[in-house]
């Protein structure tokens, strides 16, 4: 016996058996796969893919039944707002230094073992991603990661990537732990459920953080690569090139012409970095400074054109210096590594359209992308988040750099930066967060007293609490959620969910389970972790609904199905941070990771089904 539904003026017939596809549901899945197949293109930023995505469904509302007050509901959904007072949060209790020093204390306790070096990484980082932002706990720990290794002659490829697994698995143990058990939550009250409690699943994410814990430190670090650092920064960047100051003699067929009319660099594979006149570095850009005599030009070329330069070009070679820490580091000039972090304005553009030496005052010497080192053309290579940037600059300059929001530094900071004093308060507030939030108050309520609070204390100022907020996930959910709302009024999630049942008449409802889990760790890996949960969880809810089951299990498959992605470095932004600090190839993640994922697809579904029942 068919169910009728009406939507959008027309008739959805739906049985066991299968559901007509109408127009309206053929367009919204349309949608759906267009905004699939752009985020895995990766050629527009994700956020505003996103964005484009709700301008369409704008547009096209009134065929998908879908309000303009919906459309636009994404900004104003309590898990965006939500998620929005959580980075907030963090930032508080990272001003105030506590996980630094945790990261230090990290340091003195681990010792040389292995073992214990990642089981210390594994139980300070997970808890840590269990009440704050995952993000940002990376962010600060790597330094402290990095040193631990370093200073035990063991490489950093060993301990980083732990590091980020288990801050995705330490997020998935709490409500508060990431943005996508906010979002799940927030949908599945949207569906007719009731909210999660803080640690509702708590139980089920720490056997899963346990059973993780087990697979790294058996199988797993076996399969870690051994990508050792060299201990001198242009070593570990293999520049085949000189990098050294030259002095224009006054017989030199350059005076007189400026940089960009030498043509340096197109005639002889030459990138003037800096000229120094009479002690003073002339300011950039210095395409259209007059050369003259005695300049001193700060060059970057190839080791076989250095006589070529000296003979043809009237230059004085003083002196000829290969690449290295000590000569780039020299004469008030020091070199800093750092990685470019998921708030960064240099994302989407290039060294030269972003007038980095001018804003920052330093000179990038390579540039690491994907395991490839790159020293080529550097103004004109796209910056992404992940990417490392080897810098040379004045102290003065690298200082500023280091206060950089944008930038995750792979050295340890000074722990005086910090509000020490601040810290019991910050603490004071995360508890009197999560444990009103444990008692039964909205989260929403008491994220947003906790943010306010954070400010009004001294432990954020008002720019930083507008620099803690990752705009781009704001805007990727408010542009994400959208879409969960036209496949839900269209019927398209319904039509999903009949598929999912027809499928349950040859398998038992655990299997449904770990087939709806996978499914939606597919999506997560490879396309949004936001759009996997808002796609999934409609269905999750609908078919368990068609099923005669219990539709909470499968909002917590989601959660954890999204929230752990382990097989490539592009998949999570913890797994995009440690990706150059650690050397790592593409492939190195598909080892250590893809085991990880197949073990979590049996396990945590089990789990589920144990604790929770069906």
């Amino acid at each position: 016996m068919g169910i009728h539904h009406r939507i959008s003026g027309t008739s959805l017939v739906s049985g066991a058996g299968g559901t007509i596809l109408t127009p309206e549901i053929a367009l919204a899945f349309a949608i759906l796969i267009g905004a699939l197949i752009v985020f895995m293109l990766d050629v527009v930023p994700i956020d505003f893919v996103a964005f484009s995505i709700m301008a369409l469904i704008l547009v096209l509302g009134p065929i998908l039944g879908v309000t303009p007050q919906e459309a636009i509901s994404g900004f104003s959904n309590p898990a965006t707002v939500t998620i929005l007072a959580m980075f907030i949060l963090s930032a508080g209790i990272y001003r105030t230094g506590l996980i630094n020093r945790l990261g230090h204390a990290m340091i003195r306790i681990a010792g040389n073992s292995e073992i214990k070096q990642l089981l210390t990484v594994i139980f300070v980082v997970g808890p840590i991603s269990a009440i704050t932002n995952n993000t940002a706990a990376v962010a600060v720990l790597i330094p402290s990661v990095v040193t631990m290794a370093r200073e035990h002659y063991r490489a950093p490829s060993k301990l980083l990537i732990p590091l980020s697994y288990f801050s995705q698995l330490g997020g998935a143990i709490t409500l508060l732990g990431t943005a996508t058990n906010v979002l799940a939550s927030a949908i599945a009250v949207r569906e007719g459920l009731e909210p999660f409690g803080m640690f509702e699943f708590s139980h089920i994410g720490i056997m899963a953080f346990a059973v993780g814990a087990v697979y790294i430190l058996t199988i797993g670090r076996r399969l870690l690569p051994d990508r050792r650092v060299e201990p001198r920064i242009g070593k570990d960047y293999r520049m085949n090139e000189f990098v050294t100051d030259v002095i224009v003699l006054d017989d030199s067929p350059l005076i007189g012409k400026t940089l960009t009319e030498s043509r340096l660099r197109e005639k002889h594979d030459t990138h003037v970095l800096e000229i120094l006149r009479d002690g003073h570095k002339l300011k950039h850009p210095i395409g259209n400074r007059t050369i003259e005599p005695w300049d001193i030009l700060f060059i970057k070329t190839r080791s076989e054109r250095l006589l070529s330069l000296e003979s043809k070009l009237g230059l004085a070679i003083e002196p000829e210096i290969n690449l290295s820490q000590d000569a780039l580091a020299s004469e008030n000039r020091v070199l800093l590594e750092v990685v470019i972090g998921p708030t960064s304005d240099l994302i989407g553009g290039t060294l030269e359209s972003t007038n980095f030496r001018q804003h920052y005052n330093c000179t990038v010497i390579a540039i690491r992308k994907h395991g490839e080192v790159i020293r080529e053309r550097l103004g004109q290579v796209p910056l992404n988040f992940g990417d490392t940037l080897l810098l040379r600059g004045s102290v003065t300059a690298i200082d500023q750099i280091k206060r950089e929001p944008g930038f995750i530094i792979t050295e340890e900071p000074e722990i005086e930066e910090f509000r020490q004093e601040k810290t019991g308060v910050a603490l004071a507030i995360i508890a009197g967060v999560v444990l009103f939030a444990a008692l039964g108050m909205p989260i929403l309520v008491t994220a947003i007293a906790g943010a306010v609070l954070m400010v009004w204390t001294g432990c954020l100022q008002v720019n930083e609490m507008h620099e803690a907020i990752r705009w781009d996930v704001i805007f990727l959910l408010a542009g994400i959620i959208p879409l969960g709302i036209a496949l839900q009024n269209t019927g398209g999630a319904q039509l999903l969910a009949n598929l999912a049942v027809a499928s349950a008449n040859y398998v038992q409802p655990l299997f449904v389970l770990m087939i709806f889990y996978v499914v939606t760790v597919f999506l997560a890996e490879f396309i949004s972790h936001s759009a996997a949960v808002v796609v999934m969880v409609p269905v999750g809810v609908a078919t368990a609904n068609a099923l005669g089951l219990d539709p909470r299990p499968f909002v917590v498959a989601s959660m954890f199905a999204s929230a752990m992605s382990f097989s490539t470095p592009v998949s999570y932004q913890t797994n995009a941070m440690v990706y150059g600090p650690g050397g790592y190839k593409f492939l190195d993640f598909t080892r250590v990771g893809a085991p990880m994922s197949l073990l979590m697809a049996i396990v945590v579904p089990i789990l589920i089904y144990i604790v929770e029942g069906l």
